[in-house]
């Protein structure tokens, strides 16, 4: 276990806000071929994990949408590389791959960064989706920032203000430029348009650097574009900086806060009567687990939560003592004191799904306390 985390405070109406500022939106694609051709197009996989990588270093998550959903297709793959072999061998990651989330069950407001990944597939369909474009708009709009590289720029050429007018009109804009296409091959004549042409027709001020393989990136307002993969570690500090400042007075909310979260609506809503709390808490196949006069026990979640009675406060003072993470897994432990009667200690296994912390598991046990005299 890498993270330990100590919690000696009673926390007694704690309350954390779980704030947009740590989430970043990949945007990427699951055209197959390019075009109507037998082509294959993909993902390009450098230029995801390279700035995945960075961002969840930094604190960040990251979230994965494509046009349908599902699994996308990935290639440009050097398995010679170290960085591109440890995500390609890493089952949790390469799940939120094959698990991307459809633009539509995306809430805009949980994110502060657009990122559109590069690769051929990005050429198709992308720019051209409506809810990807309104989700775009609601992040840069709450000084948000959007971004792309290489071929992900194509993704951004009908962004759009409240006022139809180009999102990034006189904004210097680069991406993988005409000049290092084989302009001939059949893959290139699949395009819908030139990113430099659409860019351009567009108002922007499409840049680029005569030599390719350079790191090439450009920084305008709260744009950040990279021309080719080795431009992708450039772009995502790029995103990172914008992003030290335009919310430099925000206090983003680690894992371990958002676990205490979870943990505090199970403590704080069994005490105060709240069984909507606990819905939050609890996974839907949450089970309770202890033994009693030496055979196990088993209660699920609803039936915990039906013997909550809404508005109904019990004298319990719950204590977090420890949160241990790796990944999207935890262990935590709490005491539970009901004053003159027991203290319970619960051990609790904790899964993130789908985007938030949940209880899956709580074992527990408890001692009696000795009885205060009158």
């Amino acid at each position: 276990m890498k993270k330990i985390f100590i919690l000696l405070l009673v926390f007694i109406g704690f309350k954390t806000s779980l704030l947009a500022q740590n989430k970043i939106l990949f945007v990427t694609s699951n055209q197959d071929f390019y075009g109507n051709t037998k082509i294959s197009a993909a993902n390009h996989f450098e230029e995801i994990i390279v700035p995945y990588d960075v961002f969840v270093k930094a604190g960040y998550q990251v979230d994965f949408i494509s046009l349908k959903g599902g699994a996308i297709p990935i290639g440009y793959i050097n398995t010679s590389d170290s960085l591109q072999k440890k995500y390609l061998y890493d089952p949790w990651f390469m799940d939120k791959l094959k698990n991307t989330s459809k633009p539509t069950e995306i809430n805009a407001e949980d994110y502060s960064v657009i990122f559109y990944s590069g690769g051929g597939a990005a050429m198709f369909g992308v720019a051209e989706d409506a809810t990807i474009q309104k989700i775009a708009l609601k992040i840069y709009n709450r000084n948000g920032v959007v971004s792309a590289i290489c071929h992900g720029t194509a993704g951004i050429a009908h962004l759009k203000n409240s006022k139809g007018e180009s999102l990034y009109a006189g904004k210097k804009i680069t991406g993988y430029p005409d000049k290092f296409e084989n302009t001939d091959a059949e893959y290139y004549k699949t395009f819908p348009y030139s990113i430099n042409n659409i860019i351009q027709k567009n108002k922007g001020d499409f840049v680029y650097s005569e030599e390719a393989g350079n790191s090439f990136y450009v920084v305008d307002g709260r744009f950040v574009t990279g021309q080719d993969p080795s431009s992708a570690t450039n772009v995502a500090y790029g995103v990172l900086k914008l992003l030290k400042n335009n919310f430099k007075n925000v206090i983003r909310v680690s894992e371990a806060d958002q676990i205490t979260e979870t943990l505090l609506h199970y403590i704080e809503g069994t005490a105060n009567g709240e069984p909507e709390r606990l819905r939050k808490a609890f996974h839907p196949d949450f089970n309770l687990y202890t033994v009693s006069e030496n055979s196990l026990w088993i209660r699920s979640g609803e039936e915990y939560i039906s013997n909550i009675k809404a508005g109904e406060k019990v004298n319990r003072i719950g204590k977090i003592i420890s949160i241990d993470i790796e990944k999207d897994a935890a262990i935590a432990k709490a005491e539970i004191v009901i004053p003159n009667q027991r203290t319970f200690t619960d051990y609790f296994l904790l899964l993130k799904y789908k985007g938030s912390w949940k209880i899956v598991h709580k074992s527990y046990s408890w001692i009696d306390l000795p009885k205060e005299k009158e």
